[in-house]
């Protein structure tokens, strides 16, 4: 696609979500170790929901949109478009799967033992090191569907998708409706999993929602801002007292994250929100074709990588500043080395191929 051919916005997008990415796992070297976690301070505490509280529910679910609201329908026919699409997104899987599995070990995360074990179990699920990598798995499990569910969003009117996203809406609640109708419920059992909402929940929503924006949603900026900026304040407000109320009730990161996940009410208004606020974005410039468009264009090389790099600059920040600004700077930090050693990369003959 040709510099004039892109949309501005989901270049901004990427740009944006990518750092918020990088945000998140900053955050998470102050108080998670994936099982349990604890707070060093209450500065801490607060400098962590500060910046959680908008970045966690929403970064994912931003490259999702971006994501369908380009490919969504589907131009081509189904193996050109698993052709490219899995020639740009798994074979630089591939190449980090061993990298993070095996990398680690020079810096003494993980023995040798640990390392051969990963190894050989690396191309069956993420090592350890590279958790960040369920996204790509995630994505990739939706590439799978789109030129299913594209002939039917090609074909549909307004009130079916509204129908379709009303539904997965509700599937998003059910994590805070399970306590009271009961563990197992709408037909869920050890022997089924796959009940009634099973296949219309999950990410996928966002691939529809993205759809439903680009083809049936026709909101003015001045709407848009009218509705979407309060929208955000409440939620992140929300969003920070639920993190605050749970850190001091429980250990369990699931339990105190559990209103930032992406698959919630919170994270499905608050992104539709977002994107729709950066969609105003129509103009490039100078920065933008000179910047923006260069780490829009890294970001996939970016995201792979960044967390064999955020903990070593988390390391140099986090003893000589306070918590808010050992976040951002960790983030800051990772996100140019990550962009620089990604051009590079992408320098090289076979370099789409590492990077995407």
């Amino acid at each position: 696609m040709k510099p004039t051919e892109r949309i501005v916005f989901l270049d901004w997008l990427r740009v944006i979500a990518c750092f918020m990415v990088m945000i998140v796992h900053a955050c998470e070297c102050i108080y998670s170790n994936d099982y349990t976690f604890s707070f060093p301070s209450n500065t801490a505490k607060f400098s962590v929901l500060f910046f959680q509280s908008i970045v966690r529910p929403t970064a994912v679910p931003l490259f999702l949109m971006a994501s369908a609201f380009l490919l969504i329908p589907i131009k081509t026919d189904t193996f050109t478009f698993f052709k490219k699409r899995f020639a740009r997104v798994l074979i630089p899987l591939l190449v980090f799967l061993p990298i993070y599995a095996a990398l680690s070990t020079l810096w003494g995360v993980q023995t040798c033992d640990d390392a051969v074990s990963e190894l050989l179990h690396c191309y069956i699920n993420f090592p350890v090191s590279g958790s960040h990598l369920w996204f790509v798995y995630m994505l990739l499990g939706l590439y799978l569907v789109m030129p299913i569910i594209s002939p039917w969003l090609k074909n549909v009117g307004k009130k079916e998708e509204l129908m379709f996203l009303g539904i997965w809406f509700f599937t998003c609640l059910f994590y805070r409706l399970r306590p009271f109708l009961g563990n197992e419920i709408f037909g869920e059992c050890w022997w089924n999993p796959n009940a009634v909402f099973f296949y219309v929940s999950g990410a996928i929503g966002y691939i529809v929602l993205a759809h439903y924006i680009r083809f049936q949603l026709q909101w003015s900026n001045k709407k848009i801002f009218t509705v979407c900026m309060p929208l955000i304040a409440i939620l992140y407000v929300i969003e920070f007292f639920s993190g605050n109320y749970y850190s001091t009730r429980t250990t369990e990161p699931a339990v105190m994250e559990q209103d930032w996940q992406n698959l919630t009410g919170f994270a499905v208004l608050m992104s539709f929100a977002m994107f729709l606020l950066l969609s105003t974005i129509k103009n490039g410039g100078k920065f933008y074709y000179h910047v923006v468009l260069k780490i829009s264009n890294a970001s996939y090389g970016m995201y792979l990588m960044h967390m064999l790099i955020l903990p070593h600059w988390f390391g140099v920040f986090n003893p000589l500043l306070p918590p808010y600004f050992t976040i951002p700077a960790t983030a800051f930090a990772t996100y140019l080395s990550a962009f620089g050693i990604t051009f590079a990369i992408s320098k090289l003959p076979f370099g789409k191929y590492i990077v995407g």
